[in-house]
């Protein structure tokens, strides 16, 4: 394997959980050329990344959504000359353009949609309980090529390092924590109520006098703002202000971070701050980052959570989880770290 390709995911904490593979192959073929193709969401998580030498955007609901642009897009590929394709993706559309681009060795896992396609064909695990990390992983290891490290790595140029600590600064200095909140999720029914964000936050600041940083993208204005119409103090907005290389390089500096199950936790766990992951209708074992500072956070029994209901109108396995039961995890958290 010369120039090889990783086909990644979409989704932000995914794309984190693919990052030990270029490592892995960097490791087992210390000269070759390893590029990703992802979609424009995720492409911060790639760049700047010592083991990846090219990040290659495709979105064929955005940049490539026509036929013409994909057929564009099939020639540059082609011009690129990969010799191994690693299909993490499903789509069954990446793995039709990786073929008409001539890449002769084509991995992926075993599906009858793709069984044309694929040179090399990986059964797909038996159990569907496993971490999905180790479902996009061992698409290499089947390839013989051991990804022994497993944690997520996020990569941060230095200038954007000392501008954010320059930022920090700003609403540090008078407090004895910085703690990191985000109030959003990918999907309602993952969300912890908006009250218990605001009383969580609120009791932060007046008992443990913390800086209370809200994260999230502009997408998660209406969730933030929702938490601050219901705070008595005053919290720090970074809700849409940030870059995903700032927002990670600002929460470098934080004492811990608590999120429900989201892309920023994903990021706040790859960095190596505590973070702490409100967790309901889906698994900890499946989808919960991986490191030693990862600490998560479930209370319901009253329902079949985690059951990945997206539909669910009364959430209770998220509200079962008391304000009390997070502000005391956190605080178990500032003491030991």
């Amino acid at each position: 394997m010369k120039r090889i390709l990783i086909v990644g995911v979409n989704w932000f904490g995914d794309a984190l959980m693919l990052t030990p593979a270029p490592r892995a192959l960097k490791e087992n073929f210390p000269d070759c050329y390893v590029a990703i193709m992802a979609v424009e969401r995720v492409r911060d998580i790639f760049e700047d990344n010592p083991y990846v030498d090219e990040v290659i955007v495709f979105d064929e609901k955005k940049s490539q959504r026509s036929l013409r642009s994909k057929l564009r897009f099939i020639r540059e590929l082609k011009q690129k000359q990969f010799d191994t394709v690693f299909l993490v993706h499903r789509s069954f559309t990446r793995a039709l353009i990786c073929y008409l681009a001539g890449i002769k060795e084509r991995i992926g896992y075993r599906r009858l949609k793709n069984a044309f396609i694929l040179t090399k064909k990986i059964a797909v695990l038996a159990t569907r309980e496993g971490h999905r990390q180790d479902y996009y992983l061992n698409l290499f290891e089947q390839s013989g090529i051991p990804c022994k490290n497993k944690i997520p790595q996020f990569f941060i140029p230095d200038t954007i390092r000392r501008r954010s600590s320059t930022l920090v600064q700003t609403f540090s200095g008078s407090h004895q924590y910085v703690i990191g909140v985000h109030v959003a999720a990918n999907w309602q029914p993952k969300r912890w109520p908006a009250l218990h964000f605001a009383e969580l936050c609120d009791r932060l600041i007046q008992d443990l006098n913390a800086a209370v940083v809200l994260t999230g993208a502009e997408a998660d204005r209406g969730a933030v703002d929702e938490v601050l119409a219901a705070m008595r103090e005053k919290p720090y907005d970074l809700c849409g202000k940030t870059t995903v290389k700032q927002l990670a390089a600002v929460m470098e500096q934080m004492n811990c971070f608590v999120s429900a199950d989201s892309g920023p936790a994903h990021l706040a766990a790859a960095v190596g701050i505590p973070t702490l992951i409100l967790f309901g209708p889906t698994k900890e074992a499946i989808t919960a980052p991986r490191g030693s500072r990862v600490i998560t956070l479930r209370k319901s029994d009253s329902c079949q959570a985690p059951c990945y209901n997206e539909r669910c109108q009364d959430n209770v396995c998220m509200t079962a989880i008391s304000v009390d039961d997070a502000y005391q995890k956190i605080k178990e958290i500032l003491i030991y770290e």
